[in-house]
């Protein structure tokens, strides 16, 4: 048996040719008793719809993360867009002294008050796109003085996009599907 699979844009050429077929095999071509060539092959034909159009994949709310496969990551907030009702974040990843990036990747990196620069950014040219899991939770942490705790409270992605430059390292906890669920701000004194 022959399975021929056809998108539907293909079904007006393969039902023309389904209806030509039908013709010949009614009209007695190639289907008499006395036919020498034996018995017709059978077709079945499956039609399966074809693959979500991407913007069609960003209504249903599946929007791709650049970093799938990591726990935490730690950089700064470049822009924030609507991508098909999901908040996308475009970030500049960083890295952070002593500790490599599969670390930080995998367990995050410490983030407490500080009057150095522990973070660098070294590539501003490579950015990364992270959707914002739907109730993420942003903390924002400012320094009082070295030496005591900082003081946190609740805040918004859209606080945090306009974070005063000391302050504006964030270190992001991801999902399972790359999307951050949290994020705490760098308190640099």
């Amino acid at each position: 048996m022959t399975t021929i699979t056809c998108t539907p844009s293909a079904h007006r050429a393969v039902a023309g040719l389904f209806a030509t077929l039908a013709v010949a095999l009614l009209s007695g071509c190639g289907g008499g008793a006395g036919s020498s060539t034996g018995p017709m092959p059978v077709v079945t034909m499956t039609a399966s719809p074809p693959p979500p159009a991407p913007a069609a994949a960003r209504r249903a709310g599946v929007v791709k993360s650049d970093v799938v496969g990591r726990k935490f990551d730690l950089g700064t907030i470049i822009s924030v867009e609507d991508d098909g009702g999901t908040t996308v974040v475009t970030f500049d990843r960083w890295t952070a002294r002593g500790v490599a990036d599969s670390t930080v990747a995998a367990k995050g990196t410490p983030i407490g008050v500080h009057d150095d620069a522990p973070y660098r950014n070294l590539n501003s040219q490579i950015t990364y796109r992270i959707p914002v899991a739907q109730g993420a939770v942003f903390t924002y942490r400012h320094c009082v003085a070295i030496g005591q705790p900082p003081v946190q409270k609740s805040s918004t992605l859209e606080d945090f996009t306009r974070l005063p430059n000391p302050e504006k390292v964030i270190l992001l906890t991801l999902d399972q599907h790359g999307r951050v669920f949290s994020a705490q701000n760098d308190p640099a004194c």
